[in-house]
């Protein structure tokens, strides 16, 4: 579990720490306050294993970047200057651990990256004509280093040898991000699959008692193939309809918890996880989310515009019996830069209570 984090010269954060993370973390602020890049940021820390990593934070705000440094990592850097170099610490399980990356003018890739000729010279030129970024990646003892060459077949992560053998502190969860966009865009065929596992393991029957939270109606989930293509439909009364039909706000809880039914000891980045939903749901909602992640032991950290939604966590997280693994971050900005207030479930609570803005 991520129990701590910090940004140096990231996105919109020169310098930014948040402490005593929780297993269940809710992030709030005005708009254009860095939500979404926190969200990010332990995404990239988290992937950074990923030649794509970079193109995948992109992806995640609608950007299809073209493959050169400027449109592919600079917009990670604060206020995209690559001069200083970027940097993301996070405590995890109580092992400290940092991911770096800074310009390097200097690097000439190897000639044995397992390439053509044609396609290794390409990549040589490219760097010598641009800039490789340079990452360092460092838990305990284990230290890895390389570079991130743009080419003309796309990013190449060139690895120097590790300093030791990986072992256990190279091991990092399963993270996923999770907006609108992302939920919108899966196939039917991706979902039909996770259920499918889950029918497998005989946890079907749980998800469906879920979602009758939301739908009582729906009495069973079942995967189609129309066209050749698998979809998944809910029962409902004598009549099978798309799920898709069905509402944003339970595809939506149909994402969440497969994602954490699915992947047990895993990280979910939800961003702006109101969306889709009723304001009388956040409270069923949360005590939805509160109760799976900590019966699979996953850690959910989420962003919200909505006060509605800050109050129906409280309310939500007390009644699933989680209050103590719940905090609440408020972020902001002022003329020194970024900060952030953190808010013990107690603390929320008598905000909530006395009219306190906490937005």
């Amino acid at each position: 579990m991520i129990e701590r984090i910090a940004f140096d010269y990231f996105r919109g954060f020169e310098k930014l720490e948040l402490l005593d993370i929780k297993p269940i973390t809710l992030i709030s602020g005005k708009n254009n306050a860095g939500k979404s890049s926190i969200l990010e940021g332990i995404f990239l820390f988290l992937d950074h294993l990923a030649p794509e990593s970079f193109t995948k934070i992109n992806r995640f705000r609608g950007l299809i970047s073209p493959a050169d440094s400027a449109n592919l990592w600079e917009s990670a850097f604060y206020q995209m200057d690559v001069r200083n170099p970027l940097q993301i610490s996070v405590t995890f399980s109580g092992i400290p651990a940092s991911l770096k990356y800074e310009r390097d003018d200097n690097f000439v890739p190897p000639v044995d990256m397992n390439m053509s000729k044609e396609i290794m010279g390409q990549i040589i030129s490219s760097a010598a004509s641009s800039y490789t970024l340079k990452f360092t990646y460092q838990k305990e003892d284990y230290v890895e280093y390389g570079h991130f060459i743009v080419g003309p077949m796309g990013v190449v992560r060139s690895l120097t040898s590790p300093t030791t053998t990986p072992g256990p502190a190279f091991s990092l969860p399963i993270t996923q991000f999770i907006n609108a966009a992302i939920i919108n865009n899966n196939s039917d065929s991706f979902i039909a699959e996770w259920i499918g596992k889950l029918e497998l393991d005989g946890k079907k029957q749980h998800i469906v008692e879920i979602l009758k939270l939301i739908e009582p109606a729906i009495s069973d989930l079942s995967t189609i193939v129309v066209n050749g293509v698998a979809q998944l439909f809910a029962k409902i009364g004598n009549q099978l309809l798309p799920l898709r039909l069905a509402g944003d706000g339970l595809n939506k809880l149909l994402f969440i918890v497969l994602s954490i039914a699915v992947n047990p000891n895993s990280i979910l980045l939800v961003d702006e996880i109101e969306t889709g939903f009723h304001y009388s749901m956040f409270p069923k909602l949360w005590e939805i989310v509160a109760q799976a992640a900590c019966e699979n032991d996953c850690q959910i950290i989420a962003t919200t515009h909505s006060y509605e939604c800050i109050v129906g966590a409280v309310d939500g997280i007390k009644q699933a019996g989680k209050n103590s693994a719940f905090c609440f971050y408020r972020l902001g900005k002022n003329n020194t830069g970024s900060h952030v207030y953190r808010y013990s479930d107690d603390l929320l609570q008598t905000a909530i209570a006395t009219d306190m803005e906490v937005r």
